[in-house]
């Protein structure tokens, strides 16, 4: 299996229009739509009306979709150039908006590729203890996420104490080494929120604005290291970016998010509560 399994697209009479299913694999805790899952599918369809790649693509999420019912997308193309296409897809159920996307789409001749950000030094994935977060027993995305903890501390370890502003996890959707597209780009950056979890020494239990994706090199792998930044939090939103890396060390994409900060001081345990946003 690999991610874009979870997405069910089927056109419709018009070809900007089309409809997708979803496992309750892509749903949170909470039993809504994990808002990667979200961008990803929008960015499956806009990619099938184009025509091309993504290289960049930004949500706003609008509300949120429970269950699994159906949704439909409609992509409108903005501009297309000789190596670019924007674009914009709107997702809705029964008429109302969960999310609308802008993407930009396809791939120039430039020269070699390079990469100025550094993978930071952690353990291979075998070699780091499971990040004890979501739950594997509630046909949710927890029956397909398994995260292990590269850098900074467990959940039960964090007791009100501030750490660093920096966190990493591998995390994996699918056994053995394989393409990762956009989709599962998106998906796995909307993990970034657990990175505020070690700064402020408590879990976080807020909610996402936004989710920007930007697409590095695609390669193959089996794990996803998330280089979590966090880098400020201001008039009660926190703001963070993510480098995510293959097990290879190659830069796959970046995420950044926009996110309602809300600490739970209270409690060590979130496996009753999702900390990302659900779309």
């Amino acid at each position: 299996m690999v991610f874009d399994d979870l997405l069910t697209l089927r056109p419709t009479d018009a070809p900007n229009r089309w409809i997708c299913e979803f496992s309750s694999h892509v749903l949170t805790p909470r039993g809504t739509l994990q808002g990667g899952a979200g961008l990803a599918a929008a960015l499956l369809a806009t990619e099938r009306v184009a025509g091309r790649p993504t290289f960049w693509a930004t949500a706003q999420y609008l509300s949120f979709a429970s269950g699994t019912a159906p949704v439909e997308l409609e992509v409108t193309i903005e501009a297309a150039g000789h190596n670019t296409t924007q674009a914009r897809c709107v997702l809705l159920r029964e008429g109302v908006e969960v999310l609308t996307a802008h993407a930009a789409l396809g791939s120039r001749p430039f020269g070699p590729d390079a990469t100025w950000v550094d993978r930071p030094v952690v353990p291979p994935p075998d070699d780091c203890p499971p990040f004890d977060f979501f739950a594997a027993d509630r046909g949710d995305l927890g029956e397909i996420t398994e995260l292990r903890l590269a850098s900074g501390r467990q959940i039960r370890d964090l007791k009100g104490e501030p750490g660093g502003s920096t966190t990493a996890f591998w995390c994996r959707l699918s056994l053995g080494r394989h393409a990762v597209g956009v989709g599962e780009l998106a998906f796995i950056g909307d993990l970034l929120p657990l990175g505020f979890c070690e700064p402020y020494g408590a879990p976080y239990a807020g909610t996402s604005i936004d989710n920007t994706i930007r697409v590095g090199q695609r390669t193959e792998t089996e794990w996803v290291l998330i280089d979590c930044r966090m880098e400020q939090v201001a008039n009660g939103f926190g703001y963070g970016r993510a480098h995510l890396w293959s097990e290879d060390g190659l830069l796959l994409g970046t995420a950044s998010q926009t996110m309602v900060m809300r600490i739970d001081t209270r409690r060590n345990d979130l496996h009753s509560r999702p900390p990302i946003r659900d779309a």
